[in-house]
């Protein structure tokens, strides 16, 4: 049960992201403030920070490089309201945000319990 409420403390920005991404898609400059607001007291409130800072900046440029594959190279996506490069910036901070929850869900899954992938 611990794990799970893990999980879902930790997801509970990417919950928050969304909501506000659905009321404010149209005003890219407040969602992003609102974003790397979140984000920094993420990070700020984590026991890792300078490591979790590291992989929120790597989250981006990845972020960055593949939804510019997606609107300028391929184009199979757009965007009603981007900002550079047919990207929203906000998106490119989400991306960050989910590096660093992708390494805390991983490392709540890793630890010794029954829901351990491996033993």
């Amino acid at each position: 049960m611990y794990k799970i409420k893990q999980l879902i403390i930790h997801s509970s920005p990417l919950a928050l992201g969304v909501l506000l991404s659905n009321v404010f898609w149209k005003q890219n400059v407040v969602l992003l403030g609102m974003y790397l607001i979140i984000v920094a007291a993420v990070i700020f409130i984590g026991k890792d920070k300078k490591t979790e800072l590291w992989i929120f900046l790597y989250g981006i440029v990845a972020g960055f490089i593949v939804e510019t594959i997606g609107t300028q190279i391929s184009g199979y996506q757009s965007f009603t309201q981007p900002d550079v490069w047919g990207i929203p910036f906000w998106l490119i901070i989400s991306w960050g945000y989910g590096f660093i929850l992708m390494k805390r869900v991983g490392l709540i899954i890793a630890t010794n319990s029954p829901w351990t992938l491996h033993r």
